[in-house]
């Protein structure tokens, strides 16, 4: 036997030979693409809940083992040990999770967080999500490997595609990890089977427009599990701060926002406090998002483990709502409907379904009722549960944002927690001033909000405060709700959708959860007023009620302000509401007579010099300009498409049969009659080439010409062709001659034309 043919038996029988090539095969680009694209949003997950290094390296010995296997077993042998390393992690992950939530679980259960998995539920908000990215990444990673090890690029591609769509569909993959996946796909098919250089050279303007068309594509459909339409990108109008802050179950920190001053609700309280809709408890870097699943509320449940004072609240909504904003701590509830109370882990109340205009509801809350000695001396001896969930940092936050919270503390030789978080609430309302209109930062929001800008709004300042402190081993986690709004009346308020809030609360042990708000509150309050004295000048529907109208005549409540000596600086109050204690908004935001007063004028006529945004409004862009300005992901996006749309209109010959009907017609400088001519005849034959046939080589114009007339071809064709022959072989053409044998082939295009020609003729 030949040496080559005992070389091709060993590619052929997969010996170390074949196993080189088939590694060396161009195609392992493509799927080690697709691979990188759908690692990398695992490795984002394990970046904000830990765990990188420990699944870095089972994922690297899942696709070893898997190119080792593949001389070793068979495709069949090969897909059973995935399945039970499938299986074997899966039940390693269930085993991990705590007793008392395994108890929850039931066969109907797991179907619904699949479906849920695949409709928009983020792995974030899995318990102990990096135990199931753990479980479940060595899986396709193994089979990715084994397939690239036998030669299937295409399957082994095929393999991660579909984990990286399993990704998208569950929100987690980004755009730009969908738009790598499909290329890693579209290089490894093609690579695949343009196998020989002759067929890659013939094929590879085809092969990168569908490359071109499938990035295209996966930008555009990357939003599914946001339920929008939009293209990567697309600008499609400023979010308002409450819809921002909607209590979903994932939070995303954008950039310019605007208020609305529309009414949302009419709350009756014995007590002034923030409206508590909703909280999160893991931070991602640029954004949070809160664990586990709502259930439906059971028996009242129990209140803040200190001293506390019971408030009875009932909630009218004034637009159709699922929310339940209630004074912290929420213990029962009940809606006037009869509808069903979901809770969540957190403590936070939801309707299962929303309340419509002029319906009611009815939360109980005990609020807490502490003063500051006490809260500043209350013990540190935090729950194992609620340290390991509420001091959770992603591992790739910045050291300084530690750094520069242990140089804040020092300062203010603040030593205990309760202390601590009053330092940094003091430090970020004197140091950072309040803006609507900020640019959304890159990286991690919280080192960006305290190295790289200057101001910002609640988001900012809640998110920087709550990193902050969970740097120095304090539960914190990010609260959202309402502020108290305007006060219509004893214990009555009115509750607007600019009153959309961001705070944060740190736990104290034998006490709850106690809140600091860090955002700046008067230049928050005036541009509040500023908002709802333009909308009631314009003339705005919903933004009052009878009770809230201008000619009505308010009291401000009393104030409730508790100084302190922390730092210098006033601080929370016992009830947990923030250094300036209860506020009460909008009760001064016009003159009492009904009419827009010459302060509110004045003020909105400087609210946009002194940088406060007059109108919430904004193109989205940070700028005042008239236009637009758009990102650079969006004139990407739409430079893409156009280089698509050229390409696709070369390689399918638009482009040169556009120009047969219309270049004849575009308008054209005279110029020497010889050089017109000779034009004429080339339009000429351009025109005739789609309805009968082109020239042959050799075959002269007089009889390229006769034989058009014979199949029908108008009379003006021989126009053309005299002419031409007069500057071609006797070049004395006359400027006459010349200018008939344009009009002759203007008058054929134009024919050419539908519907034009319909006349012409």
């Amino acid at each position: 036997m030949s040496r080559g043919a005992s070389v091709r038996e060993r590619l052929a029988s997969g010996g170390p030979a074949g196993d080189e090539r088939r590694l060396a095969d161009p195609a392992v680009v493509g799927v080690a693409v697709v691979a990188a694209a759908y690692l990398a949003v695992f490795f984002e997950v394990t970046n904000v809940v830990g765990g990188t290094g420990r699944t870095a390296a089972v994922v690297a010995v899942a696709g070893l083992g898997g190119v080792a296997l593949a001389r070793a077993v068979g495709e069949r042998t090969a897909l059973w040990l995935a399945g039970l390393l499938f299986a074997a992690g899966l039940a390693g992950y269930f085993l991990a999770i705590p007793a008392s939530q395994r108890a929850l679980f039931t066969v109907r259960s797991v179907a619904l967080d699949l479906l849920a998995l695949s409709t928009g539920l983020s792995v974030l908000r899995l318990a102990l999500a990096d135990v199931w990215v753990l479980a479940v990444a060595p899986v396709p990673t193994f089979l990715v490997g084994y397939f690239a090890g036998r030669g299937r690029h295409v399957a082994a591609a095929s393999v991660g595609g579909g984990t990286l769509g399993f990704l998208v569909l569950t929100g987690d993959a980004e755009t730009g990890a969908a738009v790598a996946g499909v290329v890693g796909l579209a290089l490894a098919v093609g690579l695949s089977t343009l196998s020989t250089p002759g067929r890659r050279r013939g094929h590879a303007g085809t092969f990168a427009l569908v490359v071109a068309a499938m990035v295209v594509a996966s930008a555009t459909i990357t939003v599914i599990p946001a339920g929008a339409a939009a293209p990567l990108g697309l600008d499609r109008g400023t979010t308002t701060l409450e819809s921002s802050l909607s209590g979903e179950d994932e939070l995303d920190v954008i950039g310019t926002t605007r208020l609305s001053p529309e009414v949302r609700y009419t709350i009756e309280s014995p007590v002034e406090r923030n409206w508590h809709t909703g909280a999160y408890d893991t931070y991602t870097g640029d954004g949070w998002v809160r664990t586990g699943e709502r259930s439906p509320l059971g028996a009242s449940l129990s209140g803040p483990p200190g001293s506390s004072e019971a408030a009875s609240v009932s909630i009218t909504a004034e637009t159709e709502s699922t929310a339940l904003p209630a004074p912290w701590k929420p213990v029962s509830a009940s809606a006037s409907d009869g509808g069903t109370v979901e809770l969540d882990e957190r403590g936070s109340l939801r309707l299962a379904e929303p309340l419509e205009p002029g319906e009611e509801a009815t939360v109980t809350s005990r609020v807490l009722d502490a003063d500051p000695a006490t809260l500043r001396n209350a013990s540190t001896d935090y729950p194992e549960a609620i340290e390991e969930r509420y001091t959770q940092l992603p591992e790739s936050t910045p050291d300084r944002v530690g750094e520069r919270t242990e140089e804040i503390l020092a300062a203010a030789d603040a030593e205990s927690p309760y202390e601590r978080a009053a330092a940094v609430e003091a430090y970020l309302r004197s140091e950072y001033d309040y803006s609507l209109t900020v640019e959304r930062p890159e990286g991690d929001v919280a080192d960006a909000f305290l190295f790289e800008m200057d101001a910002g709004y609640c988001v900012y300042f809640a998110t920087t405060m709550a990193a902050m402190l969970r740097t120095q081993g304090i539960p914190t986690r990010m609260e959202t709700g309402y502020t108290s709004g305007q006060r219509v009346g004893e214990d009555k308020y009115v509750v607007r959708g600019q009153n959309a809030h961001a705070w944060v609360s740190i736990y104290v042990p034998d006490h709850g959860w106690v809140a600091f708000d860090p955002t700046p509150s008067d230049p928050r309050d005036e541009a509040r007023d500023t908002r709802l004295a333009e909308a009631r000048a314009d003339g705005a529907e919903n933004v009052d009620t009878e009770a809230s109208t201008p000619n009505q005549t308010l009291e401000a409540g009393p104030s409730t302000v508790r100084p302190d000596s922390i730092g210098g600086a006033t601080t929370p109050n016992a009830d947990g509401n923030g250094s300036t204690g209860p506020q009460t908004e909008d009760a001064n935001a016009t003159n009492g007579t009904g009419n827009v007063s010459e302060a509110e004028i004045s003020q909105l006529e400087g609210a946009e010099a002194n940088g406060v945004e007059p109108t919430g409004e904004s193109d989205g862009s940070g700028g005042g300009g008239l236009l637009p300005t758009p990102s650079a992901e969006t004139a990407l996006y739409w430079l893409l498409v156009a280089g698509l749309a050229v390409a696709g209109v070369r390689r399918t010959g638009l482009a040169s049969r556009a120009g047969q009907r219309i270049g004849p017609l575009l308008p054209r400088r005279r110029g020497d009659p010889t050089a017109d001519a000779e034009r004429a005849f080339a339009d000429l034959e351009r025109l005739l080439a789609e309805p009968y046939r082109e020239r042959r080589p050799g075959e002269t114009p007089r009889r390229y010409v006769e034989t058009m007339r014979a199949l029908g071809a108008d009379e003006r064709v021989e126009t053309v062709a005299t002419a031409y022959e007069r500057a071609a072989y006797a070049g004395s053409v006359t400027r006459s001659e010349a200018d008939a044998a344009r009009r002759a082939v203007r008058g054929l295009a134009l024919e050419r034309l539908p519907l034009i020609g319909r006349f012409v003729r």
